[in-house]
This record gives C-alpha cells, structure tokens and sequence, in this order.
C-alpha cells in the first residue's frame, strides 16, 4: 500500500491534487492502494495550520518528511515551480524517493530536462508527468473515432482555451510566458492523436490591465504540422472574460467538436460528432470526464502493479520505458516544442515594428488569436 507525501502546498498541491486523493483515499469499496497513514506534505512557507486542517501531517523539510512518510512506501507529488524542479528531485532522490508525480511543465527547458532525464536514469527514479487530459474520456473517444476511422482520416485539429487569469498572474510568477499554462495540455493531446510534429507558427501577446503590462502572458497560438499530414492549430487567451477549453478535428468525411470541463467544479465533457455521409443533425453526448482523479488513481495502481512485479514493472513512466498513457514521452516532447515555440515567437516579434504596438482589448479575444476557433467549421 502506498502513502502520499506532497511537496508544493500551493494551488496545484492542496488545491487540485489533495482533493483528488481525498476522496480516492476514502472510497468505500477499499479496493484501492492507499495506505492508512496519514500524507504528508511540505512547503518552504509555513502552511502548518493549512495542513492540519486539511488532514494532512505537516513536514518541517523534506528530511523530516522522510521521517514521516518512508520513501519505500510513498508516492511523491511534486506541485512545485519547474524552475526549481531539478535540485527538488535531486533532494528526495538523496532521500530514497523513486515513485514521483510531477506537475507540469516537466521542465522549463532542453537543458532542464536533459537533466532531469539524466538523474532519473542515474537514481531509478519512477517518473509520472500530470497529464489528465491524456486520462479524459473525451480524449479516449477522439482517439477511438481517430483509430477505426470512421469518418476517414483526421485531416485537422484545433484547441481553444480561454480562461481569465488576471489575478494569478498579477500575483505570481511561476509562468513567463502563455505558452506554459494550457497549451502543455492541448499540446499532449494533439501528440497523441496524430503524433509527433513541427512547429509552423508561434506567437505570443502581452496581457495588460491599466498602466501594467506582463509581458507574454495575454496569450498564445502555436500551428504545428503533424508527420503524418495532419495540422494543429491552438489558440490560448488568458485575458478572455469566458472560460472555454473546446477542441475541434475535421476527418475526410466529417468533424467533431468537443468541450473539456472547464474546471474542477464539474467532471463533464460534450462530444458531438458530425458525419457528412450521414445526414441529419447530430446530437451531443455528455461525458463523466473527471480527468485527475483517473490519472491520480491510474499512476498509483501502476506503481503498485511494478512493485509486485506485474504490468509496468521495466522503466514505466521514466525515460526509456513509458507507460501505456506514455505520459513521459509526451511531456517530454511537450517541452521541446515549447522551447522551440517561445524562441520562433521571440525572433516574430523582434521583427515586427515595436514603435507602434497594438494594445489588445481587455475583453474578447485578442487580435493574434482571433480565428483560432472557427478552424473546426
């Protein structure tokens, strides 16, 4: 059985995370791999009374945390910036952590996760990456219309996410630029339909609210082109006044659109799928899509499948060796592209005239991103 130790008490740790393993942790049938003792968590600011309020067992470092939750029994969430990624993962290898769910973005860069690559491979480290887009239901039935081929093949696909997110990002610097904060997920799904691809397009806008501008984080749009033929269009606006997570894939003889849950306040997707041959108007489907709790609860049955020796047991989730949702691999390729994207959107915008910018409105869509969401028709 195993017991959690999270290290990062912020939104990611105690607001996504420890509310998923609550309520997995207290499922009735007990089916599951959960450890009696109590979790642990740790953070470099004193969120003791949070922690006791919330259940947990709070750590003064992560040494002390050792103490409380034996690493040979304890699966780690990593909930904390990524430029601090690499020394934390260092720390509780030195520690005897090997199982370690890691937020996303796996790395800031090339460089951070050639390094993070390196250690794992060095130090036996079991590496999940948070990915539970790859673990939605919709996800799961755009990659079975895409497999059988029902309508053809998959010609296009396009991603829509648009969230307001002022507030956050006034206070805190964890993202640099927009690229960072959804694309990474709509970024893992395009991978996984129609697989591995080059960037075309890249572009970044300023988010500006009064006298205040943080630069690149208004908003995104990346066009990819995919080895097998297929595009990929993303567009990303973080000053929109609606929140929107909409996906769209256009196959031979028909297209598909479809909505994610647009927060952890409700697990329900909608799929509607549009056949030309068909005729007649097509209906949408509603889809429990709880999307963290399945992945949560998927890495740690797999932990606990390798540790018996079953399914999964030779490198699952690390380099060389990924699981069957291949998390790693794509978070992995995910960074790449980023990387790739920031520096194409960069050299972009060194070229444009910067004597008269454009001020984007504070409502609405950007002008960069307008069109991003009629790609689906």
């Amino acid at each position: 059985m195993l017991n959690t130790f999270i290290v990062g008490g912020g939104r990611a740790g105690l607001g996504l995370h420890w509310p998923v393993l609550r309520k997995l942790r207290a499922l009735p049938d007990g089916s599951g791999p959960w450890s009696p003792e109590p979790p642990v968590v740790w953070d470099v600011q004193d969120i003791r009374e949070q922690a006791l309020t919330e259940g947990l067992v709070p750590a003064d470092s992560l040494a002390h945390a050792a103490e409380l939750a034996d690493p040979a029994t304890t699966v780690v969430h990593l909930c904390t910036p990524p430029a601090d990624r690499f020394a934390t993962l260092q720390q509780l290898a030195d520690l005897g952590y090997t199982r370690i769910v890691v937020e996303k973005p796996m790395a800031d860069d090339i460089a951070g996760l050639e390094a993070i690559d390196m250690l794992a491979r060095v130090r036996g480290l079991r590496l999940r990456v948070v990915s539970p887009w790859l673990a939605s239901s919709l996800t799961r039935e755009l990659a079975e219309l895409t497999r059988y081929g029902g309508l053809g093949e998959l010609r296009s696909m396009s991603f829509t996410q648009f969230k307001p997110r002022w507030t956050r990002t006034l206070r805190s610097n964890n993202h640099t630029t927009a690229f960072d904060v959804e694309l990474p997920h709509s970024l893992g799904v395009a991978l996984r339909l129609a697989g591995d691809a080059r960037i075309t397009d890249a572009a970044l806008t300023d988010m500006r609210i009064g006298d205040t501008v943080i630069p690149d984080m208004g908003g995104a749009r990346l066009t990819l082109q995919h080895d097998n033929g297929a595009t990929t269009e993303i567009a990303s606006d973080l000053t929109s006044p609606i929140r929107e997570r909409r996906v769209g894939l256009r196959f031979d003889t028909g297209h598909v659109v479809g909505h994610y849950p647009i927060s952890d306040v409700d697990h329900h997707a909608s799929l509607t799928v549009h056949d030309d041959t068909g005729g007649g108007a097509a209906t949408p489907r509603i889809l429990f899509d709880d999307a963290l709790t399945s992945y949560i609860d998927h890495a740690y049955r797999e932990y606990e499948a390798a540790d018996a020796g079953g399914a999964g047991a030779s490198g699952d989730g690390g380099p060389g060796g990924v699981n069957d949702m291949d998390d790693y691999a794509i978070a992995r390729r995910v960074v790449q592209l980023l990387q790739e994207a920031r520096l194409l959107a960069a050299a972009q915008s060194a070229r444009e005239d910067s004597s008269a910018p454009v001020r984007p409105p504070l409502t609405g869509v950007s002008p960069a991103l307008q069109g991003g969401a009629d790609h689906e028709g």
